[in-house]
């Protein structure tokens, strides 16, 4: 779409912006009339919707990390995203840095601390003979944080959509969600309804994918804010970081500095560096080093048998954790597949897979050992983590564990800022990607990308009070079932990619190679 000043004004008509605000509108409105209908459709549609398609997710999220395992080993790993003259605009290293960054860095942050002292203390179905919180279920623990943060989760974010999104833009489509219908249903359905409903849905998903963080990580600096004497860590005090942090990443958004995410990203891992050094040093550096080698194998020995464990029982451990990642990750699929296609240009398939299924996942999964060892370790010790955790929720985690160590005052604002950068990071990214996408232009008016970043903090304001104003004292149960319901309507989309990736990769290069020949 040409940027002309007719469509500068008529960008708010576009249907996919409507097809997406006004659902999150809806929500918004329901709540602020009655908060308990808000929260009984949240937990209803959460439990009907994990019990319908739970088992859906795990296989699709298993086959499509095949897939992509299978394009990066053939002949057609060599294929470059962009074209053959295609270059990198980025180096390697700055490459990992910006997804590590932007993709799953954000929940990651905080579920690193607190996910692994939960499989800790009540192992997962896979391990019912390992006793828990016994030494025996350090690495089963490990394993299990694994897998919900490893190969499956990052290849389910960005590599057959990156793949079908790079080799389709290269053919002239649009960089947006509904491109993946493309060679799937007719032209007219694309550039229709169907295409505006794939636009807008798209949207939703991955705006409540970044819901999710943002409440994770202010409940987390809620935690840290209420151990000052002055301060107790409330349901008012999480309103206000949630309005804090909104504002800073909303400023960032309108300014339209999109320059700044390289920087960032590559402070956030500088500075991730850091913390992980002192975690190393400062904690029982050689236990995790032990863990993270023995927790990394019985991860792969047990992989199939996790990732495919039935979710039969309703409401049940699977629900609860897998097929919940399963249903964030995947909301999140489309836009980070846009997003990962626009940074990779001139890289190839395999240099794809390589990066965002194999050494983004080992990257997270010791950072996983670190900061949730370290807490494993603690907790065996005496430390008392597993009593914070009972007594303030997943939010407390980080604090506890990095209080416990040698310069804690050093290493707590280390983490502390990380938990800002990366949210930040987070959703500026995304107000801006949501923005393009319903808008059709590259660079979306400030006021749409304005409107994005409000609406991410509006609805998380409103999921807390969901959570505290209701029974729910972290307020997670609220934010996970937001995530998990909007993450439906995507499914076809990434499902999609399972044919129209390794279809269109081949296709690409045969191409390739005749031109080659000729």
């Amino acid at each position: 779409m040409s940027d002309t000043p007719a469509n500068q004004r008529s960008w708010w008509r576009q249907p996919p912006l409507w097809v997406g605000a006004i659902p999150l509108l809806i929500f918004l409105l329901v709540s602020a009339i009655d908060l308990a209908l808000a929260k009984q459709f949240t937990d209803n549609g959460k439990a009907v919707i994990s019990d319908a398609l739970g088992g859906v997710w795990q296989w699709m999220v298993v086959l499509l990390f095949l897939i992509a395992l299978i394009l990066a080993i053939s002949p057609v790993g060599k294929l470059r995203l962009g074209g053959a003259e295609a270059k990198p605009s980025l180096k390697f290293f700055d490459w990992c840095a910006v997804l590590i960054c932007t993709l799953l860095a954000g929940g990651g942050v905080f579920w690193s601390a607190a996910e692994p002292l939960y499989h800790f203390q009540t192992p997962s179905p896979v391990f019912e003979v390992v006793e828990g919180s016994t030494a025996a279920a350090v690495d089963p623990a490990l394993a299990v944080s694994f897998l919900h943060w490893g190969f499956l989760a990052w290849a389910l974010v960005a590599t057959t959509t990156t793949i079908t999104f790079s080799i389709l833009e290269r053919r002239g489509e649009p960089l947006r969600p509904r491109t993946l219908l493309v060679n799937i249903v007719p032209r007219s359905w694309v550039d229709g309804p169907l295409g505006h409903l794939a636009d807008g849905l798209s949207v939703v998903a991955a705006i409540a994918g970044t819901v999710g963080p943002l409440g994770f990580l202010s409940l987390q600096l809620s935690n840290a804010a209420g151990q000052l004497p002055w301060l107790s860590d409330s349901a008012g005090l999480q309103s206000l970081v949630v309005v804090l942090l909104t504002a800073v990443f909303a400023t960032s958004t309108v300014s339209g500095i999109q320059k700044g995410i390289k920087w960032l990203s590559e402070l956030n891992v500088w500075l991730t560096l850091a913390l992980a050094a002192g975690l190393l040093l400062l904690g029982p550096g050689l236990w995790l080093m032990q863990h993270f080698f023995s927790g990394f194998i019985t991860y792969l020995i047990h992989l199939p048998q996790m990732a495919l464990t039935p979710n039969a029982v309703p409401a049940n451990w699977v629900n609860g954790w897998t097929v919940f990642y399963w249903g964030w990750f995947l909301g999140y699929a489309p836009l980070m597949g846009l997003f990962t296609a626009g940074v990779s240009r001139g890289r190839s398939i395999r240099e794809l897979v390589l990066a965002v299924a194999i050494l983004c996942p080992i990257v997270t999964n010791l950072w996983f050992t670190l900061l949730g060892g370290t807490g494993l370790h603690l907790e065996l010790a005496g430390g008392g983590i597993s009593d914070a955790l009972a007594q303030n929720g997943a939010a407390a985690a980080l604090l506890t564990i990095l209080s416990q160590l040698p310069l804690a005052g050093l290493l707590i604002p280390i983490g502390l800022v990380l938990v800002v950068l990366f949210m930040c990071t987070s959703a500026d990214s995304m107000s801006y990607a949501a923005a393009m996408v319903v808008s059709g232009r590259n660079e979306p008016p400030a006021l749409l990308r304005l409107f994005w970043a409000l609406m991410i903090g509006s609805l998380t304001l409103v999921l807390l009070r969901i959570g505290s104003g209701l029974g729910d004292s972290t307020s997670i149960d609220a934010l996970q079932a937001f995530i998990v319901i909007t993450a439906v309507p995507v499914t076809p989309l990434v499902l999609a990619t399972l044919w129209s990736a390794p279809r269109l990769a081949w296709k690409e290069w045969h191409r390739t190679a005749d031109q080659r020949r000729q």
